[in-house]
C-alpha cells in the first residue's frame, strides 16, 4: 500500500511539472537588477466592477423652512453610502414631535433640528448621543465661542452649531420719508423710547375708515423670550439666575416690569403694534402694511427675491435710553438621537452639515448666518455682499458681536419658554404687566423643583 501510494505522488509530481512547462511557452522574467519572476498570465475573468454601495437611510427632523436643494445632494453625493431623509414640521409640532418621539425611546429620526436653549434640556434627558470624537480642535475652534458652548451639556458636545443669529431693524424708508422723518441708517440705532415716538407717527388710517392700514411696528417673533429678553437686559435685568433654575426675584424685577410695561403700551396704548393674528411678519413689511419690524438677517435676501418696489434698509438693534446695548443670539443647532440605529451615517451627517464645505453650502444656500467663523468672514470678501440690499449682510455679522446674549441655559427651558410666551401674549393682550411676570414666576418656579 505504501509503494503504490509513493508511485502515484511520483506521477503527479511528473505531471505538474509538463504541464508548467507547455502551459503558455514564456521564459521567466529577469527584471533589471533582480532575480527572475515568473511571467504574468493573461486573465480569462471578466472585467471587475466596483462593488455596490448598501445604503443605509437616516431620516432628519428640522423646520418647515424653505429646504436648500443643494444642501443634500451635496452630501449624498460625498456619502453615496447614506440616503438623506428630511421631515419638516412648522415650529411648535416640531418640538411636540421631539418630545413624544424621543421621550418615548423612538429610534428615529436619527437627526435632529435643535434649538440652542433646549440642549440642557434634551442632554438630562439623554435625548442626544454625544459626539465630541467626531470633531478635530481646529474644526471645534472655527465655532463661535457661544455656539460652542450652548452646544454641550455637562462638558459633552450634543448639538454642534449650524447657524448662529442676530437681529436688526428693518426700515420702509418711503414711508419715512412720505412723513417727513429722517430714517435711521445702517450705522444707527435707535433707543426703544425714539422708536416708540417715530412708530406712532407712522401709524395710519390712511382712508379714516377706523381701521389701521399702516402699522408703525412690530417684534418678528411677537411674543417669544428670544427677541424680546434683549429689552429687560438693556435695563440691567437677567435672564434667569445662576441655578440655572431660579427666576423669582428676576422676572419680576424692576427691569422686567418697565420692559413689559413698554411692551404692553407697544400694543394698547401707543398702538403702533398690531394685535391679535397678523400672519407673516416680513409678509405685511414686503406688502406696504408696515413701517419697521425687528427681525432676522435671513429676511434681507427673502425682502429682494420677494420684488417689492419701495426702498427700504436695515439699522441697528434698539436699547433703552441710559441702558446697555444687548443683541440676542443663538439659533439652530443639530444632534443624533442617542437611540438611533444608525449612529455612524448619522454623525457623519452632522459633522458634514457644521463643517466646512457642509457649513459653507448650507449658509449659501439657506441665507441663515454662519456659526462657523471661516465661513462668516466670507461676507466681507464674496461679491454677492458687496451691493445693497445683500451689503445688509454686513451690518448682521457685524451686529452678531456687540454684546451677544443667548437665552438661559437650563434643564428646564422648555417649561421657561412656553410659560413666558402663554404670559406675553396675555400682556399684549392688555393684562396687568406686574400680575402677569408675578403669575410667571410662580408658574416657572413650580416646574423647575423637578430639576432641583
Amino acid at each position: 500500500m505504501n509503494k503504490r501510494l509513493a508511485s502515484l505522488i511520483s506521477l503527479l509530481a511528473l505531471l505538474a511539472m509538463v504541464t508548467s512547462a507547455c502551459g503558455t511557452g514564456a521564459e521567466p522574467v529577469t527584471p533589471a537588477g533582480g532575480a527572475p519572476t515568473e511571467p504574468q498570465q493573461a486573465s480569462t475573468a471578466p472585467p471587475a466592477t466596483e462593488a455596490p454601495h448598501e445604503v443605509t437611510t437616516i431620516t432628519w427632523l428640522t423646520l418647515g423652512w424653505p429646504a436648500p436643494p443643494t444642501v443634500i445632494p451635496m452630501f449624498e453625493a460625498a456619502n453615496p453610502d447614506i440616503k438623506v431623509e428630511v421631515e419638516q414640521l412648522a415650529f411648535a409640532d416640531m418640538f411636540e414631535q421631539i418630545q413624544v418621539r424621543l421621550g418615548a425611546g423612538s429610534v428615529t429620526p436619527d437627526v435632529i433640528s435643535v434649538d440652542v436653549p433646549v440642549v440642557a434640556s434634551y442632554g438630562i434627558r439623554g435625548w442626544l448621543l454625544p459626539v465630541d470624537d467626531a470633531f478635530t480642535p481646529v474644526e471645534r475652534a472655527d465655532w463661535l465661542e457661544p455656539a460652542t458652548m450652548a452646544a454641550q451639556y455637562q462638558g459633552k458636545l450634543l448639538a454642534p452649531p449650524m447657524q448662529t443669529s442676530t437681529q436688526l431693524l428693518f426700515v420702509n424708508l418711503d414711508m419715512f420719508a412720505a412723513a417727513g422723518i429722517t430714517p435711521p441708517g445702517q450705522n444707527d440705532r435707535l433707543t426703544w423710547e425714539q422708536l416708540a415716538d417715530i412708530a406712532q407717527k407712522l401709524t395710519l388710517d390712511k382712508d379714516r375708515d377706523g381701521t389701521t392700514d399702516q402699522w408703525g411696528f412690530i417684534w418678528e417673533q411677537i411674543t417669544r423670550i428670544y427677541q424680546l429678553q434683549p429689552m429687560p437686559m438693556s435695563l440691567g435685568g437677567k435672564a434667569i439666575g445662576p441655578d440655572g433654575l431660579t427666576v423669582d426675584g428676576i422676572l419680576n424685577s424692576q427691569p422686567w416690569i418697565e420692559a413689559f410695561t413698554y411692551y404692553s403700551n407697544a400694543f394698547n396704548l401707543w398702538k403702533f403694534a398690531p394685535k391679535g393674528d397678523v400672519g407673516t411678519v416680513r409678509e405685511m413689511f414686503q406688502n406696504g402694511k408696515l413701517a419697521m419690524f425687528l427681525g432676522g438677517p435671513v429676511n434681507i435676501k427673502r425682502i429682494m427675491d420677494s420684488g417689492v418696489t419701495f426702498n427700504w434698509n436695515v439699522s441697528r438693534h434698539p436699547y433703552f435710553e441710559g441702558g446697555e446695548v444687548v443683541t440676542p443670539t443663538g439659533s439652530w443647532h443639530i444632534g443624533v438621537n442617542a437611540r438611533s440605529l444608525h449612529p455612524d451615517e448619522a454623525t457623519r451627517f452632522v459633522h458634514w452639515i457644521t463643517t466646512g464645505q457642509g457649513a459653507e453650502e448650507w449658509y449659501r444656500a439657506s441665507g441663515e448666518m454662519p456659526a462657523q467663523k471661516s465661513v462668516l468672514s466670507l461676507i466681507d470678501t464674496d461679491p454677492t455682499y458687496q451691493k445693497v440690499p445683500m451689503s445688509y449682510m454686513k451690518v448682521a455679522a457685524e451686529e452678531a458681536n456687540v454684546n451677544p446674549q443667548p437665552r438661559p441655559l437650563t434643564p428646564g427651558y422648555m417649561e421657561y419658554q412656553t410659560i413666558l410666551g402663554e404670559v406675553f401674549s396675555d400682556i399684549r393682550n392688555g393684562a396687568n404687566v406686574v400680575q402677569a411676570l408675578n403669575s410667571a414666576v410662580d408658574r416657572i418656579e413650580a416646574e423647575m423643583a423637578k430639576y432641583r
